[in-house]
């Protein structure tokens, strides 16, 4: 192997980790924004769902992604999708209650 031939892997090395760490930080936050999100009409989880975006529009970008990484990112996936699906479109209203 060349040396521009190793210095170029070496660089797409360095590319998909920083990709692999990028990911991991958006679905990260993307968890923690949809925590906090009380309706779908909140900026959180608009926030949440473009974190969510960004990590799935940079996945397949990671081309030495080993199989152990690639599961723990698809389980963060799936468990962020899930909580964007339970957030309620609309905030509930409960009656206010009087002291006696």
């Amino acid at each position: 192997m060349g040396d521009r031939t190793r210095k170029l892997v070496a660089l797409r090395a360095r590319t998909d980790h920083d990709l692999l760490v990028l990911v991991q930080r958006e679905l990260t936050a993307g968890l923690a924004l949809v925590d906090a999100a009380t309706t779908r009409n909140s900026p959180l989880f608009a926030k949440a769902q473009k974190a969510l975006a960004t990590a799935t529009a940079l996945l397949p970008r990671i081309s030495g992604l080993n199989q152990e990484d690639r599961l723990q990112i698809e389980e963060n996936v799936k468990r962020l999708r899930s909580r964007l699906a339970l957030v309620p479109v609309y905030a509930r209203s409960f009656p206010a209650s009087f002291a006696s």
